[in-house]
């Protein structure tokens, strides 16, 4: 019981000796109106004629009598009316106070739960973490599986579980020895040597915890498979065949990531700064329809192969400096909002320390085209930089300037 209601039956308790004082002194005072009247009454009789003495005697004692009837009448009623008063209250407070502890006994019910709850939460959390740095590849599988069910009925856990997979992720990882797309299936044959099964198995597993972002970094709509925008820190990662196509994802960190095989972002909404920046796109890098909320770092990126960003979108700026495209650069119908920063044309003559020195242009990598048909520029904060023989015409449209054909 709390202090108010300890306070308020405290009070009830007084009400009895409170009700005795105030009886004692109305029974009192009416004691002494009833001997008032009788007095006043007697003297009148006695002033009275003889012959009337009787009569008018039995008459003041009778009215006597009436008064006092009636007085004690309406002191019984104030009586009960009290009586009633202080028993509603005595039963309001009495139900008050089991309210009261009742509430406090429920409250106490939803603490208990809730820590059972959290501690078996914490628990399993913790299984599976272990589980994931076992040196058997099911048994790390297992461990993944724990944590996506936890994430999905624990909206919490989501950044939390992420975060492991993506520190998973982030551990050493060779280049298989093998030909990957060949096997992907990985089928494990006997005889084959314990360091490529090994591989094998852990290639498995990596495949299992990408596949894992992609399923559940989606727009979240209430259903517990779609956890909503996240950050992910994949930076220094070996990444084989790496998916995350329309997806939502918070702050991207990519910086020093080697992408093999391909690498899809396409429909993807990037909340935050996506930062690819030093990454090695081993072939396809796809980000067509994608869109970057934020700043979109690609500077030192090398893309060894093809860069597809057909209408994609850049709303808080671009950076390519000092990337590297050994193929082709797709920017068809995109939209750079704010800033386009690729590498400052170089003219003939003018010397390229980066690549040993000599005089180099963007025709000099073979096979490298840029096609920025259908893409515009909005208000630039500064003076967009743009591959060689594009500019952009007073529309904010990119055009091509010279007889080359960009496609």
């Amino acid at each position: 019981m709390t202090d108010g209601a300890a306070g308020r039956s405290g009070s009830a308790r007084k009400l009895p000796e409170l009700r005795w004082w105030w009886v004692a002194a109305a029974a009192a005072a009416t004691a002494v109106l009833i001997a008032a009247a009788t007095w006043l009454l007697v003297s009148q009789v006695a002033t009275a004629p003889t012959s009337d003495t009787a009569r008018a005697e039995l008459d003041a004692i009778r009215t006597a009598l009436s008064l006092a009837v009636g007085t004690g009448g309406a002191f019984a009623l104030w009586l009960a009316a009290r009586r009633q008063r202080s028993t509603e209250i005595q039963i309001r407070e009495t139900i008050a106070a089991t309210a009261e502890d009742q509430r406090h006994r429920e409250k106490v019910q939803l603490a208990t739960e809730f820590d059972l709850t959290e501690r078996r939460i914490t628990e399993l959390y913790g299984k599976a973490v272990e589980q994931i740095g076992s040196d058997k590849a099911p048994v790390r599988l297992g461990g993944l599986y724990a944590l996506e069910r936890l994430a999905n009925a624990n909206p919490t856990l989501r950044q939390a579980v992420v975060n492991v997979v993506c520190a998973y992720l982030r551990m050493p990882f060779p280049e298989p020895s093998w030909e990957y797309e060949r096997s992907r299936a990985a089928d494990l044959k006997s005889g084959m040597p314990e360091a490529e099964r090994q591989e094998r198995e852990e290639l498995q597993v990596r495949l299992a915890a990408q596949q894992m972002l992609a399923d559940h970094l989606l727009e979240a709509d209430g259903s517990p498979e779609k956890w909503g925008a996240l950050d992910i820190d994949l930076s220094r990662a070996v990444l084989i065949d790496f998916r995350l196509e329309r997806c939502f994802v918070g702050k991207a960190e990519f910086s020093r990531t080697q992408f093999l095989v391909v690498a899809r972002f396409d429909q993807t909404v990037f909340h935050g700064e996506a930062w690819f920046y030093d990454a090695d796109f081993d072939r396809l890098a796809s980000f067509s329809e994608a869109k970057f909320l934020d700043r979109a770092v690609f500077t030192l990126t090398r893309f060894g192969w093809h860069l597809s960003a057909r209408s994609v979108r850049f709303l808080g700026g671009a950076g390519f400096y000092r990337s590297k495209f050994c193929g082709t650069g797709d920017f068809r119908d995109g939209e750079f909002a704010q800033f386009i920063d690729f590498d400052k044309p170089l003219k003939l003559g003018e010397p390229n320390h980066e690549y040993g020195g000599d005089s180099l242009s963007w025709d000099d990598f073979p096979g490298t085209r840029f096609n920025f048909q259908g893409a515009k520029i909005g208000q630039l904060a500064e003076e967009p930089t743009l591959p060689d023989r594009w500019s952009v015409s007073a529309d904010g449209t990119l055009v091509y300037r010279r007889e080359l054909d960009p496609s």
